[in-house]
């Protein structure tokens, strides 16, 4: 952890750094979703395969994710952080040069990989380089940039489409091309900040693996079974919204997407929302399972209401359920008893490897269900995994500065 109470400004560049790397993830992963038409038709492939070109990438951050965290422990959070991105971007611009569909499903299986690999040195970057007390404000920001990367996605990809000569090998080509500028940023730019011994240096690092310990502690357990219930749920609900919209409400392909657009937009206000509450309040515990009881209350209302209205209101209450909690959800890990920035690393990559496996398989086991049961009551039924977030984020402890003296944390440690 960093106490120097001298920090150093470089952290900010640092910070800048972050955000376009996190930027580039969102972008890079949804990338083709606005022009996947186009995709489908030039590539002559079935709705079901243009669908595996998104839903792939989730597969393979839920894998290297892993080897993310072990590249970190080993060789640092820098260079596991340039491999991923170097990697990614590379795959992007090789997207925009393929001729087939496996050719494709390869490229953005290396999209994936990169992501993944990109997955734990955040974490371990922040702690290194912030105080305890900034944490919360740099975790909100961090936050925001998912959200960010959707809404950006929805709004230029298109217009770059018609502007490139409606070629989407050239978007993906500008998109790789970005993200090399931002892998080439990292290698010029990059750095890491070690107070005292670097942690490769410390004789516990050397005899156990930072990756193991996390996974052995309670409490990150608990955030990474709530992320795997809320991703499945939110992942399922983001994949099938606009076509129930198409279907079961009558509304026309754009004004199905332009409605299903709510949710991300929302999602930046929440996750700022929440970054602030948890900042100012000093706790974290009040932004995690209530929030998810919000998000429960805005599924349920999309599916079951009728009018627009109501269902504007209820895709809110989604983007505020999916997002209002990660501000707070990182920080608390960061607090945890005897988390290091070592074990942060790893702890950040098993809690979302769990929730991306859930945002992969909900998806695919929804849609096959939903031919012989129905598309609206698959979305009910799997509604129930949202009380995963509910139950795990009540059973964590609060971490914050703003608990009261009396309340001590419940032991994280290894067990």
């Amino acid at each position: 952890m960093t106490t120097d109470s001298r920090a150093p400004l470089y952290r900010w560049v640092i910070e800048v750094l972050l955000l376009l790397a996190l930027l580039s993830q969102n972008v890079i992963w949804l990338a083709p979703a606005p022009i996947l038409d186009p995709i489908i038709r030039d590539l002559r492939i079935s709705l079901g395969e243009a669908g595996l070109i998104i839903s792939i990438i989730a597969l393979c951050i839920a894998v290297f994710s892993f080897l993310g965290a072990i590249v970190t422990e080993r060789l640092g959070a820098l260079r596991a952080l340039l491999l991923g991105i170097w990697t990614m971007a590379l795959a992007e611009i090789a997207s925009g040069c393929v001729a087939s569909f496996p050719a494709l499903l390869a490229c953005r299986i290396f999209e994936g990989i990169g992501f993944g690999l990109m997955v734990a040195p955040p974490g371990t970057l922040v702690m290194q380089w912030f105080g305890g007390g900034e944490w919360p404000w740099i975790n909100m920001v961090n936050a925001l940039c998912s959200y960010v990367g959707l809404t950006t996605v929805y709004a230029i990809t298109v217009p770059i489409f018609y502007a490139l000569g409606a070629s989407w090998r050239a978007v993906m080509l500008v998109y790789g091309l970005g993200a090399a500028a931002i892998a080439l940023l990292w290698t010029v730019l990059g750095r890491e900040h070690h107070v005292g011994a670097a942690p490769l240096a410390d004789a516990s690092v050397r005899r156990n693996s930072s990756l193991a310990e996390a996974i052995r502690m309670r409490d990150v357990l608990l955030m990474a079974a709530g992320l795997f219930g809320g991703m499945w749920v939110f992942q399922l609900y983001a994949a099938f919204l606009p076509q129930f919209f198409h279907v079961y409400r009558g509304l026309g392909l754009r004004e199905a997407a332009n409605l299903t657009a709510i949710l991300p937009l929302a999602g930046i206000f929440a996750a700022a929302g929440g970054g602030f509450g948890t900042g100012l309040s000093g706790l974290r515990k009040p932004f995690t399972w209530p929030v998810a009881i919000v998000g429960t209350v805005g599924y349920f209302g999309a599916v079951a209401m009728s009018s627009i209205g109501a269902i504007r209101l209820a895709l809110a209450l989604v983007g505020i359920g999916a997002a209002g909690s990660l501000a707070s959800m990182v920080t608390l890990l960061m607090e945890l008893p005897e988390m290091t920035p070592a074990r942060m690393g790893s702890a950040l990559a098993f809690v979302w490897a769990a929730g991306y496996a859930g945002a992969f398989v909900a998806p695919f086991l929804g849609g096959a269900l939903a031919g012989a049961f129905g598309l609206r009551t698959v979305m009910l039924a799997f509604l129930g995994f949202q009380a995963m977030p509910i139950v795990c984020m009540y059973l964590l402890p609060e971490t914050g500065p703003g608990r009261a003296p009396a309340q001590v944390p419940v032991a994280a440690g290894s067990r």
